[in-house]
């Protein structure tokens, strides 16, 4: 793999991973057509390791928050003796729990399906299907409940509801953050608060994944500079398109990628129709 090719995969990763189109529908549909392989496996890692890096750089006021509220809850005695108490009493506490009941839901249908699901790779029309899908839910927030009271983005019922979105976004095709924003904003989050619960949900689920990657590279065949310029590719384009989301998600224009959801994937179906 040459350092051009690392860095169009890093750019396609950072760009497809947050915006709400489907990172994995696109690499699918670009391998299909354009005759790309498949990253190798510990480079398709370190893209995600990219990602990641701009997630949490992104909402590291956030992570620090969380992380003194469990450290607090740990070393105070009063957690101990009336958990349930003490953490209706925290934000952050809620939050924590929150996302961990998210991810619950997540790593199940992760490790249930995951095969399945990845084995719908190489179909190329179920892939423009899933974008079709994908345009169908940005289109959801438009139903949107009643607003969500107090400081946590969502309900203790909304946690597991996501997480099942954010699970079933393994599809090529299904976007993550298209999927799990888009039912937080129908069930009533706010629009910035949607996507902090989206984005910090996801850490779990990109750690989880990474892990499940790396026991299974056994060799690295790809040049360490070429690694290198995906890896930093993919955390800068993604840090880029994430905060490109937040303005648009604050600007009300959300579901507009929807619109290109679905001219991708009738094109797909169009071009299979005819070719």
């Amino acid at each position: 793999m040459t350092i051009l090719e690392a860095v169009i995969l890093g750019i396609l990763q950072g760009v497809t991973e947050f915006l709400p189109v489907s990172s994995s529908g696109h690499l699918a549909l670009m391998q299909h057509f354009l005759g790309l392989r498949e990253p190798q496996l510990f480079f398709d890692v370190m893209l995600h390791l990219g990602t990641l890096g701009a997630v949490i750089i992104a909402y590291k006021n956030s992570i620090r928050e969380l992380a003194g509220a469990s450290l607090s809850a740990v070393i105070n005695l009063q957690f101990y003796r009336r958990p349930i108490s003490t953490i209706k009493g925290s934000t952050d506490l809620k939050l924590i729990c929150f996302i961990l009941l998210g991810s619950v839901p997540t790593g199940a249908i992760a490790i249930a399906f995951k095969p399945q699901l990845e084995a719908l790779f190489v179909k190329p029309t179920v892939v423009a299907m899933m974008l079709i899908t994908t345009g169908v839910i940005l289109q959801l927030p438009r139903f949107r409940r009643n607003p969500v009271d107090g400081d946590c983005p969502v309900r203790f019922w909304h946690s597991p509801l996501i997480g099942i979105a954010q699970g079933l976004a393994i599809t090529p095709g299904i976007s993550r953050s298209g999927a799990t924003i888009s039912l937080a904003l129908l069930l009533g989050s706010a629009p910035k608060q949607a996507a902090r619960f989206s984005f910090l949900l996801s850490i779990p689920a990109i750690l989880g994944a990474v892990l499940l990657k790396l026991k299974d590279v056994a060799s690295i065949s790809v040049s360490p500079m070429a690694v290198a310029f995906g890896t930093l590719t993919a955390f800068a384009v993604g840090y880029i398109a994430l905060r490109v989301l937040l303005a648009v998600l604050d600007r009300g224009k959300f579901t507009g990628f929807s619109y290109y959801c679905f001219a991708l994937g009738m094109g797909v179906l169009i071009f299979r129709m005819l070719s």
